[in-house]
């Protein structure tokens, strides 16, 4: 159930860390690629949700706390340079999903490692979490056509990654 459902009453920032832990950690699992990483992001989230709560508990804290997110795993990929730590299978415990179909272990991981932090944010936005362009936009702080590129980007991206994943008989 999301934070947006349990609306038709007024509900309290615990129960709001409640309804929305698991989807915010799996989506900052996504963004940063480190267990301990994305924990410690999310905690800043909340922090800055708790912070700000009266006037974001009016609207929709859940949009407010992932833009937070987005923002915090962006500025981290910044500072740091070196490829994240973590795995699919890390998400995928921690997720409890599946194994995506027809795709190998550990080359969507890689590819999707491999994206500009933008380019990612927009891909885990769009396919983890469902969002619209206008959402995406939104939570980014971007417009709609650059939404538009970046996940045009990321889609030949990984596109380009599986055709040579094939030609080199992977």
């Amino acid at each position: 159930m999301s934070v947006q459902e349990t609306r038709g009453a007024e509900f309290t920032f615990e129960e709001f860390v409640t309804a929305s832990a698991g989807r915010l950690l799996r989506t900052a699992v996504f963004l940063v690629y480190d267990r301990h990483l994305a924990e410690d992001l999310l905690q800043v989230a909340y922090e800055r949700v708790a912070r700000r709560w009266k006037r974001v508990a009016a609207g929709n804290p859940e949009a407010y706390a992932r833009k937070v997110l987005v923002n915090l795993a962006i500025d981290e990929g910044r500072r740091r340079r070196d490829l994240p730590v973590g795995s699919v299978a890390d998400v995928e415990r921690v997720a409890g999903a599946p194994a995506a179909a027809g795709v190998p272990h550990g080359e969507l991981d890689e590819v999707l490692r491999a994206l500009p932090a933008k380019q990612r944010a927009v891909v885990v936005l769009r396919y983890w979490c469902d969002l619209g362009e206008h959402e995406i936009a939104e939570a980014l702080g971007i417009s709609r056509g650059t939404v538009k590129s970046h996940t045009s980007r990321a889609m030949a991206a990984l596109r380009e990654h599986m055709k040579e994943g094939r030609a080199g008989g992977r």
